[in-house]
């Protein structure tokens, strides 16, 4: 399941995609996800980049294998999730599941801004856990 970085978008963009026809409640996720998401695809982020999925929570690590829950310690992650308390988008950094714990920093989003700010989270993330890589070419233009 879920074998390559590549393959954990395809699977997660089709998560997100089937969700209207779960509950109409998921239309508006669905609209902001989905763009998001493609536009990384896009942008070749899938090559360097684990795509997943916690509850609604959407998940970005540069993790080898599937399941964040199962390393010790818990690698850094970013977390796209919508605050329903204050009707936003935001974009989070830590290193837990944020449905229990806080982010170490996070900032709100909107449809026009979410991939930009995505990039500048993902590049502090690729940064810290692969310091000897190079930053992958869809980073290095912000």
């Amino acid at each position: 399941m879920l074998e390559t970085k590549q393959e954990s978008w395809v699977w997660l963009i089709g998560w997100v995609e089937q969700l209207p026809g779960q509950h109409p409640n998921w239309i508006s996720f669905s609209a902001f996800v989905t763009p998001l998401l493609q536009a990384c695809v896009e942008a070749g982020l899938d090559r360097y980049f684990r795509a997943g999925q916690s509850m609604s929570h959407i998940i970005f690590s540069t993790a080898e294998q599937h399941r964040l829950e199962q390393y010790d310690p818990p690698p850094p992650r970013v977390t796209l999730r919508f605050d329903a308390a204050n009707q936003q988008w935001l974009i989070a950094w830590s290193y837990k599941n944020l449905h229990f714990s806080k982010p170490d920093r996070e900032a709100p989003v909107t449809p026009e801004t979410a991939f930009a700010v995505l990039k500048a989270y993902l590049t502090d993330l690729w940064r810290e856990t692969r310091p000897d890589e190079s930053l992958p070419a869809p980073l290095e233009t912000q």
